[in-house]
């Protein structure tokens, strides 16, 4: 008899478990639905002043960037900004909600105005990279786009496709070429003539082939072409001119081609080879 009035009580028991639940529920999705307004609203405030000062970030980086020096100073006011948007919004929910945040606010203001001042004093002096994600770089003997930067190492994606992983100490011991922060690139072209050639006739030879390439630059220089050094196996010249950071490779390939190439029709012009003496000794 007792066995049965168990069995009995527990579906008895498992009923208004389930009504438990059920009620549970139905209130926390009434709760969730008074203060449904509350979370859309802030929503909408976060958005709508984020893409505000987006916007006005933009204008000002395209209308202020190229006459000052100081970015830094416009990066942390807007950092600041975005930040002071979402403790506001915040601050307003709870409000809402019932809490009292007269002195929250005042501490959450005060802390993210205090940060910003510490930021833009401070950052300057703590080590970082000389580089981001993206650029391409020169460090270790290794060229190849940034592709990562962790904790430890940096990544650098070479132009063959293999993937070097640097350890950042070694990275800041080491020289680095970053050929990102500036748009354009010098090449540099030394060719060997003969002495017994018309000079005169090599430079301009080369000048006009580098002024013919419509991707060298007039800016920050026009091509010079300049006589270095001058010995028994043949005078040498610098040729410099600049292009766009993204046509350094071809531009120097194709340069180096048409001035072989016109090297070779002009009677003038002679490249130098390399030479090597040899002298016999009678007797040995």
């Amino acid at each position: 008899m007792t066995t049965t009035t168990q069995a009995e009580a527990n579906p008895v028991a498992d009923e208004l478990s389930m009504n438990e639940a059920i009620q549970g529920t139905a209130d926390i999705i009434e709760q969730v639905s008074e203060y449904g307004s509350l979370i859309s609203s802030s929503l909408y405030l976060i958005l709508g002043g984020m893409l505000v000062i987006y916007i006005l970030h933009k204008l000002t980086s395209k209308l202020l960037y190229p006459h000052i020096t100081n970015r830094r100073l416009i990066k942390v006011v807007f950092g600041t900004l975005y930040v002071l948007i979402l403790v506001i919004v915040v601050l307003m929910a709870l409000r809402a909600i019932g809490f009292d945040v007269t002195l929250i606010s005042k501490i959450a203001i005060l802390s993210v105005l205090t940060g910003a001042v510490i930021i833009f004093f401070l950052v300057p002096f703590f080590p970082r990279l000389p580089f981001k994600i993206g650029h391409m770089i020169e460090s270790n003997g290794e060229l190849g786009i940034v592709d990562n930067i962790s904790s430890f190492h940096t990544t650098i994606r070479k132009f063959d496709g293999t993937m070097v992983f640097i350890p950042n100490p070694l990275v800041m011991a080491t020289k680095i070429l970053n050929f990102h922060d500036l748009p354009e690139r010098r090449v540099d072209i030394n060719v060997s003539v003969n002495t017994d050639c018309d000079l005169r006739a090599a430079k301009a030879l080369i000048l006009r082939i580098m002024s013919e390439d419509e991707r060298v630059l007039e800016s920050p220089a026009l091509p010079l072409a300049f006589i270095v050094n001058v010995t028994a196996s043949g005078a040498d010249i610098m040729a410099i001119c600049w292009v766009l950071n993204a046509d350094w490779f071809a531009a120097r390939s194709d340069i180096w081609l048409n001035i072989v190439d016109a090297c070779a029709e002009d009677d003038r012009v002679t490249m130098s080879l390399p030479q090597q003496e040899v002298f016999l000794v009678e007797g040995q």
